[in-house]
């Protein structure tokens, strides 16, 4: 029995709120409360919140008041969702080019969090969110560790691959936090070799934390390590959530045959946080409709439940900076079925989403796609878009589509950052005036022709 836990959530999770000043405990019990009610109640209330947010958008930031004139939308006059047809999809390059514009003119400054996202797409995208925006985010992200099983207080594994998530905290308290709190074990998946993973393997046993949350291909990689490597003495989790990648059927099925346990997915954004989640039924994935909008568009209209349709986003609680018909550039299905977990939530599944291929460093490391849209496009000065690409072991081809501020400390931030991640790799780096979507319509940050399981 787990005695330190009742203690993390009863106590020091109030505490840490009230010391920090956030909302999360508040949003947190507004959602698991309101994920039950009927679908007409909860229509009720994202109305009023749309409604709020529009009048919001249109009295306090200079960008929608400028669109909703142009465009002739009237925030008084919207009756139901389907009105917001009148304003025009907002695009990721709206953002990168009028974000001063966008954010809203009476939220103080101290209110502002930044963020930033080098996405699938390998364009760097930077925003804001206000504060009470992120007690909802994570609120939100709670909920849905809480339909593992897992609950406040409860070890967890967090097999990762953003680093700024899994390093050491500096400060005391800080740490105190992840240890007495969090009670999180961060195990760093942004570059993956045998060794690495075998230690994964002695951390795991040695902590036994009963819940894992993982990036979805490096979760894989580390169960497909241990089926190819034959090991036997391995933690099994109660349940696994598997976020910020693609999973699909056949790596989901080698995840649960080895630690045969529940595995969720989740789908989420930098921009929005938590989207969609699967529960305990472990179906379709559940909106997050309480603070969330979403469209599935082709040719600009609807589509037809169960049929493909581009995602369209409005956030209905970031008042520090509003997204508004925002086009995520990632393609999902609507659902009219009922989970039958009893949750109002509608239901969806994402298709053709975000693929964030793994490459591989010269010494066998394996090098998360996904990690890198951060590390190395989101920080890399004067770089509008950009895409790596590997055909063969020990070269990598980086194609880069010029930005304002291009130039020499471009290149001299890839040839110091690169090998941190490849080691002494042969890269080159191609200008090229855009980078071709795959068939699927999608752009792809990284392409590998290898098989990253190869090294195991």
């Amino acid at each position: 029995m787990d005695l330190w836990q009742p203690i993390a959530k009863h106590v020091l999770f109030p505490l840490q709120a009230r010391r920090e000043g956030n909302s999360v405990p508040r949003h947190l019990r507004e959602l698991e409360e309101s994920q039950w009610w009927p679908v007409e109640r909860l229509e009720q209330m994202r109305l009023e919140r749309l409604r709020a947010l529009l009048r919001h958008a249109a009295a306090h930031c200079p960008f929608y008041t400028a669109r909703f004139a142009e465009s002739g939308f009237d925030p008084e006059r919207v009756q139901s969702f389907g009105d917001l047809v009148g304003i025009p999809l907002l695009t990721k390059d709206d953002i990168r080019n009028h974000r001063d514009e966008m954010v809203a003119t009476n939220v103080p400054r101290s209110q502002l969090v930044p963020n930033k996202t080098g996405g699938s797409t390998g364009q760097p995208l930077h925003f804001y969110m206000d504060r009470e925006r992120q007690s909802s985010r994570d609120a939100a992200a709670l909920r849905h560790d809480r339909w593992s099983g897992w609950d406040i207080g409860d070890p967890a594994a967090y097999i990762w691959g953003h680093r700024t998530d899994v390093t050491a905290p500096e400060s005391l308290l800080s740490r105190l936090r992840v240890k007495y709190l969090d009670r999180a074990l961060f195990l760093d998946t942004s570059s993956l070799d045998s060794a690495r993973m075998d230690s994964f393997r002695r951390r795991l046993l040695h902590e036994n934390p009963p819940y894992y949350v993982a990036y979805a291909n490096s979760v894989y990689l580390y169960a497909k390590f241990l089926k190819d490597t034959g090991a036997t003495e391995y933690q099994r989790p109660r349940a696994i959530i598997t976020s910020a990648e693609m999973l699909d059927p056949e790596r989901r099925a080698l995840i649960e045959e080895v630690f045969g346990c529940l595995v969720l997915n989740r789908y989420g954004s930098r921009e929005t946080s938590v989207i969609a989640s699967q529960c305990e039924e472990a179906q379709g994935l559940h909106i997050c409709w309480e603070t969330l909008h979403l469209e599935f568009l082709r040719d600009e209209k609807p589509v037809a439940a169960g049929e493909p349709g581009k995602i369209v986003i409005t956030d209905l609680m970031n008042y520090g900076m509003p997204l508004i018909r925002y086009d995520i550039q990632d393609v999902g299905i609507p659902s009219e079925a009922a989970c039958a977990c009893g949750r109002g939530l509608p239901v969806m599944e994402v298709s053709a989403g975000r693929v964030t291929d793994f490459l591989l460093g010269m010494e066998g490391q394996i090098v998360s796609g996904a990690s890198l849209t951060i590390y190395l496009i989101a920080n890399a000065p004067g770089v509008a878009q950009a895409q790596l690409v590997q055909e063969r072991r020990g070269e990598l081809v980086l194609r880069v589509v010029r930005g304002e501020g291009f130039g020499e400390a471009t290149r001299e931030f890839f040839t110091r950052e690169i090998p941190r991640y490849f080691g002494d790799i042969a890269w080159r780096l191609d200008e090229v005036d855009s980078i071709a979507k795959d068939p699927s319509g999608k752009y792809r940050f990284s392409i590998s022709h290898l098989d990253p399981a190869e090294v195991f």
